[in-house]
């Protein structure tokens, strides 16, 4: 009995034994990440971090035809920071998740094409695309560029606007070194022309301003119309008009001490999407000291070199003129021009109306800044020369449902484009 009692006993301890070694096994297998090196039967190889008998963590994996992926790996899928490098040639280097590209990711083509951007399950819908020739930023399809965006060239021509499939399709703007501007609706990458060759896109330099009265309006749909001669339309959409782009857009950025206005960061990122050539105006009362209205314009507005120069908008109502004073009037926009210009380094313009200028700003401490001018009339502004005129505030642009000022620069567009880069010093 004594002898079946330990035969009984060894056993049971071989038993507890192997249960115990079983649970050990069962415990590193699936909760300790060890470095394993792996050939599977298909012939790709494996090295790097492993667990519950699957890749997971970092790791290499080599498969048959060549591809080699670095990175890592969750229960055996490619997932979080990896790179890849095909059998083609082609690679990608970025986040992946559930084995597909998923986050910020940079992909190299066959033929050397880059694409950058946000991924979403292997997928660009809206990044950076750069050729051997041309730079796209914008949507894309099918890894073509489909949907709005803007094309700049090694040879300094730039393309902003719709897109399908690769081609220039729908309302776009294609700019070229020589000043030349085609504007309009295309068709698989060719511009659909009126006919009428009296007509010159771009003959004119007009643009339009905005603030939170305009609304939302998006870049790529604004056109403003125009007469066969390419003179915009007042405030009327004529049958059978023309098409003209807005070169620029200034932006109401502040008021007073403390108001911003509430589309100006909206606004910001629709002209710079767009292209366009943006600037910044504040709104100037006597209601607040003019060194906060300084300070409220220097941290708000978005102000950088190439813009059209911040402008300072004064149409003090004339019984308020006389409360406050003429010479405080001056002095307060006098301070505000200065400061601005020792901030950014480039002399601001004044936005005003034929009389306020004729009533207030004649005066010899104004000779020298440039005047953007309100006159709602077929004729130009008559208190003195101007650099833009706001010639209408019922404007009616393409892309816009509600009334919009539009101005007109006092030139070709090559000589604003050299008053821009000359007001900033170039």
């Amino acid at each position: 009995m004594s002898n079946k009692k330990n035969i009984i006993i060894v056993i049971e301890s071989l038993l507890l034994a192997a249960a115990a070694g079983l649970g050990i096994w069962w415990y590193v297998h699936n909760n300790v990440v060890r470095e394993v090196e792996k050939t599977f039967e298909d012939g790709s190889a494996y090295k790097g971090e492993w667990l519950a008998g699957r890749m997971h963590g970092r790791g290499v994996l080599t498969l048959a035809d060549g591809e080699v992926y670095e990175g890592g790996f969750v229960e055996g899928r490619r997932e979080g920071e990896g790179k890849v490098k095909r059998a083609d040639g082609a690679e990608y280097e970025g986040l992946w998740m559930n084995g597909l590209y998923h986050g910020n990711g940079r992909y190299t083509s066959v033929k050397g094409n880059v694409y950058e951007g946000e991924w979403q399950y292997g997928q660009l819908r809206e990044g950076r695309l750069v050729t051997s020739d041309w730079t796209y930023e914008g949507q894309l399809d099918g890894m073509s560029p489909s949907g709005v965006g803007r094309t700049v060239y090694k040879d300094g021509k730039v393309y902003s606007g719709y897109w399908y499939r690769g081609f220039k399709q729908g309302l776009g703007r294609f700019d070229h070194p020589d000043g030349k501007v085609e504007f309009g609706f295309w068709d698989q990458g060719s511009l659909l022309r009126s006919g009428k060759k009296e007509f010159r896109t771009g003959s004119k330099v007009y643009g339009i301003d905005v603030s939170r009265h305009q609304g939302s309006w998006n870049w790529e749909n604004i056109a403003l119309y125009a007469d066969k001669k390419g003179q915009v339309y007042s405030s009327v959409t004529q049958a059978g008009a023309e098409l003209q782009p807005s070169f620029f857009v200034i932006m109401k950025a502040t008021e007073g001490s403390d108001m911003v206005d509430p589309k100006y960061a909206d606004n910001v990122a629709q002209a710079r999407e767009g292209g366009m050539i943006k600037g910044a105006y504040h709104f100037m009362t006597t209601l607040s000291n003019i060194d906060s209205q300084i300070e409220n314009f220097i941290k708000n507005a978005v102000v950088e070199k190439g813009d059209f120069p911040p402008v300072l908008d004064i149409e003090t109502p004339h019984n308020r003129v006389a409360e406050v004073g003429e010479d405080n009037i001056r002095q307060m926009a006098l301070k505000w021009l200065k400061a601005i210009e020792k901030h950014y380094g480039v002399k601001p313009v004044i936005y005003t109306n034929d009389l306020f200028r004729q009533k207030y700003l004649d005066t010899p401490e104004f000779k020298d800044y440039d005047f953007w001018m309100a006159r709602y009339s077929k004729k130009g502004p008559q208190s003195g020369d101007w650099l833009l005129w706001q010639f209408t505030q019922t404007g009616r642009p393409r892309g816009i449902s509600g009334h919009t000022d539009i101005n007109l620069y006092d030139g070709t567009l090559a000589e604003f484009k050299a008053y821009i880069a000359k007001a900033w010093g170039e």
